[in-house]
């Protein structure tokens, strides 16, 4: 019963949570325009860590689910154009999931990862249709394709490095399950060109 619970757990898990990039600390902008010029180029990914919490109710048993991710290394370049973007190269991920006081870890490798989507910003919050940065979890994909996501953004002063943060709480009921996800993302890039 505790593996079928944790095994229920993770696929709440994965299927509400979307994965994309967001920031930092430092001397940032905040007056980011609706126009998208200053991001248009080439930016290198330096930084990348996400902190997710379920909790979850279902059949009267509760469970709570962390999982962290964090990258090692990359060599990978997000291109943004004036409303779309591509994203490719490869990188490495430290990944840790506890559940009931065990924690599992373990590193996972992405090579030749290519991926593009749409883009538009509204002030510091930009919104996304696809997602920058993918992973899975025991080959269960870490990121669902449910149309546009938001993510607020920032610009440091010299333009050079973007930062994007997502500090969410998704909840949904339904078929006897309560699940409350909270994510905590941050994603770092330094402008090649």
């Amino acid at each position: 019963m505790k593996k079928l619970s944790f095994l229920f757990a993770l696929f709440i898990l994965l299927t509400a949570f979307t994965c994309e990039d967001e920031p930092l600390e430092g001397d940032f902008q905040n007056e980011n325009s609706n126009n998208n010029a200053t991001l248009v180029g080439t930016w290198s990914l330096i930084e990348f860590n996400a902190d997710i919490t379920s909790e979850s109710s279902f059949g009267g048993i509760d469970f709570v689910v962390d999982f962290t991710a964090e990258m090692v290394e990359a060599d990978y370049e997000l291109v943004f154009a004036e409303s779309d973007y591509t994203v490719s190269g490869d990188y490495e991920l430290q990944v840790s999931t506890t559940f009931e006081g065990e924690t599992t870890s373990y590193s996972d490798a992405y090579t030749n990862v290519n991926g593009s989507g749409t883009y538009s910003t509204n002030g510091n919050i930009m919104t996304v249709d696809g997602s920058f940065i993918e992973f899975d979890f025991e080959d269960m994909p870490m990121e669902v394709d449910q149309g546009e996501q938001m993510a607020e953004f920032s610009l440091s002063a010299d333009g050079q490095t973007l930062t994007f943060f997502q500090d969410i709480v998704q909840t949904e009921n339904g078929g006897g399950a309560n699940v409350t996800v909270s994510t905590v993302a941050t994603s770092v890039w330094q402008k090649v060109e």
